[in-house]
C-alpha cells in the first residue's frame, strides 16, 4: 500500500525522488547524485588538505624572509647611505679647514724663516729671540697636530630611528594569552 507522503525531488536532477538527505547542506539527492555530491566533497577536502600542507611547508621554511625584515633592511641601507653622505661632508669640511690651517702655518713659518735669515745675516740675535722663535715653532707644531679651534660633535638623538611595535588586534586563531607581546622598549638606536 502506498503512503500519502510527498516525496522531495533530487536537488540535481528534479527527476528522481530524493531518497538521501545530506547532513551538511540538508538537501535531498537521488542515489546517483548523492554519490557525485560525496565525490565533490572529497575533492574539496583534498584541496583544503593541499592548502594546509602548502601553508605548513611555508611555516617551517627557514629561508623565507618576512616583509617586515625587508622593510628593516631597506631602512638600514637608507640610513647607512645617509650616514655615509654626512661623513663624506664632514671629511670635506675637515680637509678645507686643515688646508686653510696649513696655508696659515706656511705663512707663519715664512715670517719666522725671514726673521731667522735676517737675524743670522746681521748677527744680532740673543737668547731672547731664540726662545721666542722656539716657542713660536712649538705653538705652530701643536696647531698642526691638534688644532684647538675644531672638534667633532656627534648628535645624540633621544628618539629611536626605528622600532618594532605590536599593534593591538584581536587574535582569532589562538587562545587568549597564547602569545607574549613584544617588548615595548625594543628599538634600534643610531
Amino acid at each position: 500500500m502506498a503512503t500519502g507522503r510527498a516525496k522531495k525531488p533530487c536537488i540535481k536532477c528534479d527527476k528522481g525522488a530524493g531518497i538521501i538527505i545530506c547532513g551538511g547542506c540538508e538537501e535531498w539527492f537521488c542515489t546517483k547524485h548523492f554519490t557525485e555530491h560525496r565525490q565533490d566533497l572529497g575533492e574539496k577536502m583534498d584541496h583544503i588538505g593541499q592548502q594546509h600542507d602548502f601553508f605548513q611547508k611555508k611555516l617551517t621554511e627557514t629561508n623565507v624572509i618576512h616583509p617586515l625584515h625587508s622593510r628593516i633592511n631597506d631602512w638600514e641601507n637608507a640610513s647607512i647611505k645617509k650616514i655615509q653622505e654626512v661623513a663624506k661632508k664632514a671629511r670635506t669640511d675637515l680637509e678645507k679647514y686643515l688646508n686653510k690651517t696649513k696655508t696659515e702655518l706656511r705663512e707663519s713659518l715664512g715670517k719666522i724663516k725671514n726673521e731667522l735669515a735676517s737675524s743670522r745675516q746681521s748677527d744680532d740675535y740673543t737668547e731672547i729671540e731664540l726662545r721666542e722663535w722656539t716657542d713660536e715653532l712649538n705653538k705652530l707644531q701643536q696647531l698642526l697636530e691638534k688644532p684647538s679651534t675644531i672638534d667633532i660633535v656627534e648628535d645624540n638623538q633621544s628618539q629611536p630611528l626605528i622600532r618594532v611595535v605590536q599593534q593591538k588586534k584581536k587574535q582569532e586563531f589562538a587562545e587568549p594569552g597564547a602569545y607574549e607581546p613584544l617588548p615595548q622598549n625594543y628599538s634600534c638606536l643610531m
